[in-house]
């Protein structure tokens, strides 16, 4: 899987001292969310994809390729909104270990 390179959000690093910023701990958890949803849209893709025969007219390559980049997208954007919970989970129990 190719992904693409966002320039809508500008990277911040953490300090030298290897603590990470909240900046980068939201970062991260949206871009693992987004990971996860793709893999489990891949699967259920995969599992739909062995009911369907080799004569259907939607099990071309071109279609498959197309319905590749609208769950890469759709991924992405459910993952930016936070829809499924997972990132807020994580900036939740990541963002723990920072305090003192």
């Amino acid at each position: 899987m190719v992904a693409a390179i966002s320039t809508s959000r500008a990277y911040i690093p953490g300090d030298f001292g290897g603590s990470a910023k909240p900046q980068n701990i939201a970062q991260a958890s949206e871009q693992f969310e987004a990971m996860f949803l793709r893999s489990m849209t891949q699967q259920m893709r995969k599992a739909s994809d062995a009911l369907v025969g080799d004569d259907d007219p939607f099990n071309s390559k071109q279609q498959r390729m197309m319905r590749d980049f609208y769950d890469d997208k759709l991924s992405q954007t459910l993952a930016a909104q936070h829809r499924s919970g997972i990132a807020d989970l994580l900036i939740k129990q990541l963002g723990q270990r920072e305090k003192p």
